[in-house]
């Protein structure tokens, strides 16, 4: 009998363990043990928003020396986190092909760089309201007119676009010049690598933000264009991402976000970072505005 309940105790001892374990988000090797408190749960408990990031200019980029971040992402979702009296710690940098992943695990709360709403991200990921718009344009080598004042000679089987995996960029062509054909780069691509896979000529055409363009044609004079005559293909919204049914956490962050817009703050800060390029972004209305 004493053998029994000594057997009984040590089970119980190592669930209340493991338990505990789970909880904190402690594993074993190879192992990743979550919480399953929603997130607006835990953010209300600890009074803590816990952010994994991206690097991507100029929505946030990492000081090499001092490691300290910057970018009007970084800015508007510290002074989010001020508004709701809360501490936002930015604990890890993560590649964007992980960016629901982690959500979905809890290692954190809120994808803290911007995110462009499409439709195979809602399936895993609920976004907030836009902080600003942005549209994407398509980019050739300086001297391709090819397209210009035509985007649907894109749409040809002797034309090859540069994409990111899982990408907007792979989303465009897929959709409107389905007849292309695509040099996928991997998730962890960015905008600056499409740009370059078109300089190299293993491309002919890509699409990006002009902010990235222009940052590129900056280092690389003489290399790229805008296509000419030629409107935006998309304009997309900049939006914080919770995971799937984070609903409260999303409703909540939005109600700063709306606070931030109305007096003034995301437009400021839009400014402050995009100096000669903040005519490219469109800002949000004010709600009374017509």
């Amino acid at each position: 009998m004493k053998s029994g309940q000594t057997i009984l105790a040590a089970a119980l001892t190592t669930l209340i363990v493991f338990g505990g374990l789970k909880l904190a988000g402690i594993g074993g090797a190879g192992t990743t043990l979550v919480s399953d408190q929603p997130a607006f749960d835990r953010v209300t408990k600890t009074r803590t928003i816990r952010c994994a990031y991206a690097t991507w200019a100029p929505y946030i980029t990492v000081d090499p020396n001092t490691k300290k971040l910057s970018g009007f992402a970084y800015d508007i979702f510290e002074q989010v986190g001020k508004i709701l009296n809360m501490k936002v710690e930015w604990t890890e940098e993560i590649p964007w092909s992980q960016v629901a992943d982690n959500l979905k695990t809890g290692r954190n709360d809120v994808m803290c760089n911007t995110v462009w709403p499409s439709g195979n991200r809602a399936l895993p990921l609920d976004f907030t309201m836009a902080i600003d718009y942005i549209p994407a344009y398509a980019f050739v080598r300086a001297d391709d007119t090819r397209f210009d004042g035509n985007l649907t000679a894109i749409n040809d089987p002797g034309v090859t676009v540069a994409v990111i995996d899982g990408d907007f960029s792979q989303a465009i062509p897929s959709e409107d010049y389905p007849s292309a054909k695509q040099l996928s780069l991997s998730m962890d691509s960015d905008g600056a690598q499409l740009l370059l896979a078109v300089t190299t000529k293993k491309a002919d055409v890509t699409f990006v933000d002009p902010f990235m363009a222009f940052e590129f044609a900056k280092h690389n004079p003489g290399t790229i264009k805008q296509v000419a005559n030629a409107q935006a293909v998309r304009v997309f919204g900049d939006s914080y991402a919770v995971d799937k049914g984070e609903t409260k956490l999303r409703d909540t962050i939005n109600l700063a976000l709306e606070q931030l817009n109305q007096s003034g703050f995301i437009r400021q800060t839009l400014d402050k970072y995009l100096g000669e390029h903040k005519g490219m972004y469109f800002y949000p209305a004010q709600p009374y505005e017509k």
